[in-house]
């Protein structure tokens, strides 16, 4: 009877061990990615004006950049490979590898896009915030908005290959006619 009694405390006990485990889990979560150093935290203090002014300067930047490559990506969808597609239908030419790179274009300027916004968004409520008075959670908006420029480098990145491929296939379809 005693091994039974011990056999169901042993088992109460590592229950409530893996709950205490999965809680302090979830706790370390929600703590920042990397905390600063109280030195850190000083510099950030005192040089916040500048950081806000660099932030709005690139923010500015960043917008006349999405504008140029906005109006550069919707004039080559709409200017050279849409009319090409088309004009290849209307002559009853079928080049799938030119239409596949047309629906990633499309599909590739519209992540773009979206994730521009996200960025900007990112981007806004860290000018708005202050740093002087927490620095931590201005740090760590900041890596956030370091993240999603990162991806859209990549989605920049991810548009000038589909271009490269589009004129590839343009000149690989003009040898083969």
């Amino acid at each position: 009877m005693l091994n039974v009694k011990m056999m169901c405390y042993n088992r109460n006990m590592i229950k409530k061990s893996k709950i205490l485990f999965v809680c302090a889990l979830l706790s370390c979560l929600a703590l920042p990615v990397s905390a600063l150093s109280e030195t850190q935290e000083d510099v950030i203090v005192k040089k916040c004006n500048t950081i806000q002014e660099t932030l709005k300067m690139v923010q500015k930047k960043d917008a006349r950049v999405r504008v140029y490559l906005g109006s550069l990506y919707e004039k080559i969808l709409t200017k050279y490979i849409v009319p090409l597609n088309v004009r290849l239908v209307e002559n009853n030419v079928t080049n799938v590898a030119l239409i596949e790179n047309q629906n990633a274009f499309v599909e590739a300027r519209i992540l773009f896009m979206d994730d521009f916004v996200s960025y900007q968004r990112y981007l806004e409520e860290l000018t708005a915030m202050s740093c002087k008075t927490n620095p931590q959670e201005f740090y760590d908006k900041l890596e956030l908005v370091r993240i999603k420029r990162e991806k859209m480098t990549e989605d920049v990145g991810k548009m000038s290959g589909l271009i490269a491929k589009q004129k590839a296939l343009v000149v690989n379809l003009k040898e083969n006619l």
